[in-house]
């Protein structure tokens, strides 16, 4: 057997999304020893994420496990045969003898049957192409082959100076990971295709994505996008980063989320759907990874690192405890999946339970999706946990008696020292008496706690149903919003015109229904002129018929 090192060539190429793709093809004819084989190991560069910053002297080469490798014949592109690469990144490809090809390796994951996936990098730079590096042309021969990949990360000692031909690989590995501990849970498992941007031209301020202004790594509702410029942030190496981005799609495809979206920062008390959606991707990635400790690293030569989240610290941001808190729904979150037994946390479920919630219950449920839904499911689904799950929940400062998703008994008593705060719903009877809800933006505006109040009501009969919300003062601006299992309202009411009522009007199922009653300024127009300096609290009596 002959045994041949082909480097990576120090170019990129770029197939259109959709281009390339499959198996067979090629040429040999019949026979046994018609075909030779190529086969190896593919790596890339890894270079670790610390304190500070990326550690380019600790770079090692990791497998490239489960992406798309190709034999391409040389004369006319086409593909003699396809394979993905194992758990150990190798590959094994069947070609024609005597015949010049090159190997061609995708940023790209694909599963076909049960379970399925596919999962591209493309450069929102240059019209969704996929990432493809392709090797030096070489002659087939008559025998055997073994050709070991490694595709390198650029860095040149004190900057990228060649192409970075890692970063997409580095960022599919993250994936893996999630994917690989998603499919233990659910062999079954049918994920909707997924493309993720990544540039080097990715840059941490808005505007053009096409130019690479994303503002940030996120999910923003169809695709992920990863920044990616030199000496700014580059987060492919930011493994945590990637699987809580991915965490957003999975909500998206498989479960449920709620989020309001928006900024969100250390210390911040947070409307409860952010705060589930954000604390929930930060344990997901510790989870995934096996790594409770989230780095994500920037600036000039990658050498800083934000402040770090240590999953496994039960006094991470102590001071801001509560259903409101990212910082707690994550150290809860990943006290419920992880092995050790630290002290409150004795609970060791690991991620099926919690996938299962996540992907039923969660998914269906008629409240909004916030850690009482979550919670209150995984007790009824695990009732010898119970106790174990109560000690999480009584070190975050979040009730322990909470008997539903709505905590319709009032139990919960941590309002920030916030009385508009709580209850956390407020239940409405159709045809009952008005009730009353207020607001504020004293934690900041649109998406933070006791910015909007929620409601709920139950509907016995298919027919019309008016909400009202009647303000309380000349300044209040009601806006009502409804919906049915979350997702996108139902409809939305609001005149603009303060001091007024208003009233939305719904043809309705039987069902229960889940609203929210908010000052127009405390979330629409936070921050635009006509609502500057206007945080106080406003309040709304509100009723159903």
């Amino acid at each position: 057997m002959r045994a041949f090192l082909h480097r990576i060539v120090v170019f990129l190429a770029l197939l259109a999304v959709g281009c390339g793709g499959g198996g067979g093809g090629g040429g040999g004819g019949g026979g046994p020893g018609a075909t030779v084989a190529v086969s190896g190991t593919l790596t890339f560069d890894s270079v670790p994420p610390t304190l500070s910053g990326l550690n380019y002297a600790s770079t090692t080469q990791s497998p490239s496990r489960g992406v798309i490798v190709e034999a391409v014949q040389a004369s006319n592109s086409s593909v003699l045969d396809s394979t993905t690469t194992d758990g150990a990144g190798g590959y094994s490809l069947a070609v024609p003898r005597s015949v010049d090809i090159y190997v061609r390796v995708k940023a790209q994951m694909r599963a076909v049957g049960t379970p399925s996936w596919d999962i591209q990098i493309v450069d929102n730079t240059s019209g969704k192409a996929l990432y493809a590096p392709i090797t030096l042309t070489f002659d087939s021969g008559t025998a055997a082959q073994t050709m070991n990949l490694n595709l390198p990360s650029g860095w040149g000692g004190a900057s990228y100076t060649s192409p970075r031909f890692a970063a997409p690989f580095a960022i599919l590995d993250a994936v893996y990971e999630a994917d690989q501990m998603v499919v233990a849970a659910d062999p079954g498992v049918t994920m909707t295709p997924l493309l993720i941007n990544w540039s080097v031209n990715n840059v941490t301020f808005d505007g053009d994505k096409t130019l690479g202004q994303i503002g940030t790594s996120h999910w923003d509702g169809t695709q992920l996008f990863i920044l990616g410029q030199e000496d700014n942030d580059t987060d492919e190496y930011d493994s945590h980063v990637i699987v809580h981005e991915w965490g957003h799609y999975f909500e998206s495809a498989l479960s449920r989320s709620d989020s309001t979206g928006g900024s969100h920062g250390s210390g911040d008390v947070l409307d409860p759907r952010l705060a589930f959606g954000e604390g929930f991707g930060n344990a997901l990635s510790g989870m995934a990874l096996d790594d409770p400790l989230y780095l994500d690293t920037s600036g000039p030569g990658q050498g800083m690192a934000g402040l770090p989240i240590n999953l496994e610290n039960n006094f991470e941001e102590e001071m801001w405890e509560g259903w409101f808190s990212e910082a707690s729904v994550q150290i809860i979150l990943y006290d419920i999946y992880d092995a050790s037994s630290d002290g409150v946390d004795t609970v060791s479920l690991g991620f099926a339970p919690i996938y299962d919630v996540l992907v039923n219950e969660q998914r269906t449920t008629d409240s909004f999706t916030t850690i009482f839904s979550f919670i209150a499911h995984l007790k009824q689904n695990n009732p010898g946990a119970v106790a174990g799950i109560n000690s999480l929940l009584a070190g975050e400062n979040i009730t322990t008696t909470a008997v539903d998703e709505w905590d319709s008994t009032a139990t919960e008593t941590n309002d920030f020292g916030d009385l508009d705060a709580l209850p956390v719903y407020i239940p409405l009877t159709v045809g009952g008496p008005l009730d009353f809800v207020c607001g504020n933006a004293n934690n900041g505006g649109y998406n933070k706690l006791a910015n909007r109040s929620y409601f709920y009501f139950q509907v016995a009969a298919s027919g019309s149903y008016s909400i009202t919300a009647v303000p309380w003062s000349a300044n209040g601006d009601p806006v009502i919003v409804l919906y049915s299992q979350g997702g996108m309202p139902l409809k939305e009411e609001n005149s603009g015109t303060a001091g007024v009522s208003e009233t939305l009007t719904i043809t309705l199922n039987p069902g229960t229904y889940v609203g929210e009653v908010y000052h127009w300024c405390h979330v629409d127009g936070w921050g635009m002129p006509a609502c500057a300096g206007f945080t106080g609290f406003e309040c709304f009596d509100v009723s159903v018929n």
